[in-house]
């Protein structure tokens, strides 16, 4: 090495180690580098890719002095498709600066006439390294040059380092900016979460949060039903979507795994791989899945899917700070839904002990009172005897209509116990029912509601679509949760082509077993008839 090129490479490095320390803005650091690294170096263009070790994808952020054909088209032969540098970078054989001698995108140039590529045919290719991490690829090139000295590569080895080491410490920089950025937003969402007291409103604000924040091509939120995945909204084309669908575990791949396994799922897919189409969503290169678990039970799945951007380790550590909040937020609206239960229940116990100790007890007595003149009266005017039979005819009338309102602070229907107001119900529709009952069971006043209502909708949805009149109700409980089945030996369908959140009243009756902490769930299948399952706990 001549004593002359020496102090020249000392003059160059300390000149991009000054221009390394001027910002913490990657795009312009890089920009800036490869423009003082091109001056210094008497080249004439330089470009640089950033990729990762097991992605197919990059990036170019930044160029200078590119001859007309890579600038053409917006630059598009040096941000698609592969190239001799790259594949070299990904594999593992790229471990030291090297002459390109076939560049595929100067051939591509050429070949399809993209423009003047102003002399240049090679280049020298550096990878960007800090210690063990890599992190793209640096090339350099000149008109005319077909050849790059030892000395020249070691002096591109050199600054190649330092820009590795300084896009280190800038993605660190970066990183701790993102994550505390992020976390103050997700602070701002996890008081609003705390807000909402309903359960049907946390996928739609968790789902656009996700889409936003993280920027995200595709992003939905799953809730297990039947033994699959309900996606109940998702994030595309910038808004939110309400269209729900239901997959089985299998079909939603990362999601389901996730959901199987109660642990956070990464995946990418690689640009030869584009030809298969993602179950969840088309176009997803990159995705995150995290699962949804409430005292260790996994309940659900958030999902965040892009078509090129690269998610790190802050989107994943905020994912699952994210879930943490989404299951508390579904406990408060749960508690929440359960204490205005309790105190309407509260109420309606008041009011039917009031009206039964005082306006009942009142009506009574003037009814007793009333047949007393009767008796008293020996041959009473006609006009008198009228006026007492109106009476009495009155105070049972209002006695009567007492009675049905105190029984209407209940479901009507239950007054007789739950099976009973069940079976009554389903008479009354035309249908032959069938009731089964497992052991004494003592129902809180809550669950017995829910599962009335829950067993009208069934039954009215067995006479419209089932096409057979009969009808089984079991009532059992397991442990601490009470199962009550309603089957059909009806026409059945197909619960994985339910993608409306009306179809069949399953939206009503799903939203009443989850108010209480339960689950519904729906086995059926064309010509087998239908079975819907609600599990809910039974704490009196």
């Amino acid at each position: 090495m001549s004593k002359e090129f020496k102090v020249h490479e000392l003059l160059v490095i300390k000149s991009i180690a000054e221009t390394i320390n001027q910002t913490n803005d990657l795009e312009i650091l890089l920009n800036s580098v490869l423009r003082k690294l091109v001056e210094l170096t008497d080249m004439h263009a330089g470009w640089i890719f950033l990729a990762e070790d097991c992605s197919d994808y990059y990036s170019c952020p930044a160029d200078y002095q590119l001859p007309e054909a890579l600038e053409a088209d917006d630059r598009k032969l040096l941000t698609t498709g592969s190239c001799w540098c790259l594949d070299g970078y990904w594999n593992g054989k790229l471990k030291a600066a090297v002459n390109t001698i076939y560049c595929q995108r100067l051939d591509q140039a050429v070949a399809y006439k993209y423009g003047d590529t102003e002399g240049i045919t090679h280049h020298a290719t550096i990878p960007l390294t800090a210690g063990n991490r890599r992190f793209g690829i640096l090339n350099v090139a000149a008109a005319g040059k077909e050849h790059f000295s030892q000395e020249e590569l070691t002096l591109m080895e050199s600054i190649a380092f330092q820009v590795g080491t300084a896009v280190e410490r800038t993605l660190l920089y970066q990183s701790q900016q993102k994550r505390a950025d992020l976390y103050s937003k997700l602070g701002e969402l996890a008081r609003d979460l705390g807000k909402l007291l309903i359960t049907e409103q946390i996928p739609d604000l968790v789902t656009r949060w996700i889409g936003e924040q993280l920027g995200c091509d595709y992003a939905a939120f799953f809730m297990e039903e039947n033994g699959g995945l309900s996606r109940r909204t998702s994030w595309l084309d910038g808004k939110v979507q309400h269209r729900r669908k239901l997959y089985t575990i299998k079909q939603a791949g990362e999601a389901g795994l996730a959901f199987l396994s109660g642990e956070t799922q990464q995946w990418r897919r690689k640009p030869k791989e584009q030809h298969k189409v993602h179950a969840i969503s088309k176009d997803i290169r990159m995705a995150i899945a995290v699962p949804l678990q409430f005292r260790d039970k996994p309940i659900g799945v958030i999902f965040a899917g892009s078509q090129c951007r690269n998610f790190d380790e802050v989107d994943v550590e905020l994912l699952e700070a994210l879930s943490g909040h989404i299951t508390l937020a579904y406990e408060n609206a749960r508690l929440h839904q359960q204490q205005l239960d309790l105190l309407k229940w509260e109420e309606r116990n008041r009011l039917a002990r009031d009206l039964h100790d005082s306006v009942s007890q009142m009506l009574f007595s003037l009814q007793f009172t009333a047949r007393g003149m009767e008796a008293m009266l020996e041959n009473p005017p006609e006009m008198v005897k009228r006026a007492v039979k109106d009476m009495q005819d009155l105070t049972q009338s209002a006695l009567t209509e007492m009675r049905s309102l105190i029984l209407q602070l209940r479901p009507v229907g239950l007054e007789q116990g739950l099976l009973t107001g069940l079976y009554r119900y389903g008479k009354a529709q035309g249908l032959v029912v069938i009731n089964c009952v497992e052991g004494m069971l003592d129902l809180s006043s809550r669950v017995e509601e829910a599962l009335f209502r829950i067993g009208q909708e069934a039954l009215n949805n067995t006479r419209k679509y089932a096409g057979h009149p009969q009808v089984q109700i079991n009532l059992k409980q397991q442990q601490q949760l009470v199962c009550m089945e309603i089957s059909d030996q009806g026409d059945g369908f197909s619960p994985l082509k339910i993608d409306g959140t009306s179809t069949l009243g399953m939206r009503t009756m799903r939203e009443r077993a989850e108010s209480l902490g339960g689950t519904l769930e729906v086995d059926s299948r064309k010509g087998e008839g239908t079975t819907i399952r609600v599990l809910i706990p039974n704490h009196k």
